[in-house]
């Protein structure tokens, strides 16, 4: 008797662990035996009017910058934001690509990608930067049409990009790509799926579990 009750137990114990483990929210749940506890994926509703001026700001400091670079360089400014102010600048959907991270919303800004953008953003973007590309292998090169509006940026926004633009602007497709293959967030993501913001932390970061616990709880209503 004593037996089959612990049966049954150890079945709706295994149950429950089998639901939550494919549930999209998992809470402050221990799964399974092992006890390995299992957080909710951290993401963020993305600016879509500073992500425009943001690929603004860029194309001015660089004229001709290309889609790559811009990309590139966004990602380690708010991967270095997150790391010292525990929130991202734009709080892009970070997609782990063959050729490392990239900010989707950029993406489709630049590109123009009408099924993924609104009538708002389709008409501001292109009253806010020239595209240009030789071939259809090619990114797209950007050039500005007006000046950044720098009210959008707070000071640390500023800094953080400019500290990327300088350190990422001019190195090459190769080396670019060879920096963002070792990002922690690169390598422990899913290739084409999306990038948990957690992975931007870095790890010898020592205030690591201050800024994922400040993230967790305040990404879903932050307003950047």
């Amino acid at each position: 008797m004593i037996h089959k009750l612990i049966k049954n137990l150890t079945n709706v114990i295994y149950s429950i662990s089998s639901h939550i483990r494919n549930t999209t929210y998992w809470g402050s749940f221990f799964v399974g035996w092992g006890g390995a506890k299992m957080s909710p994926k951290i993401k963020y509703k993305v600016n879509s009017e500073k992500a425009i001026e943001t690929i603004l700001f860029l194309s001015t400091l660089k004229k001709g910058i290309d889609l790559y670079h811009i990309a590139k360089i966004i990602f380690y400014a708010e991967k270095d934001h997150i790391n010292k102010y525990a929130r991202p600048i734009i709080g892009d959907k970070y997609i782990c690509g063959k050729d490392g991270p990239f900010p989707s919303k950029i993406r489709d800004l630049v590109h123009g990608r009408e099924p993924y953008l609104n009538l708002d953003d389709l008409q501001a973007i292109h009253k806010t930067i020239s595209i240009s590309k030789n071939d259809d292998k090619e990114f797209p090169h950007i050039n500005p049409l007006r000046e950044p509006d720098m009210d959008f940026f707070s000071e640390s926004d500023i800094e953080c990009l400019l500290g990327a633009f300088k350190k990422y602007g001019n190195l090459s497709f190769s080396e670019l790509r060879e920096l963002t293959h070792h990002e922690l967030s690169y390598y422990k993501s899913v290739k084409d799926k999306e990038i948990d913001y957690l992975l931007l932390v870095d790890e010898e970061n020592i205030n690591r579990n201050n800024i994922l616990k400040e993230m967790s709880e305040t990404a879903e209503y932050a307003v950047l």
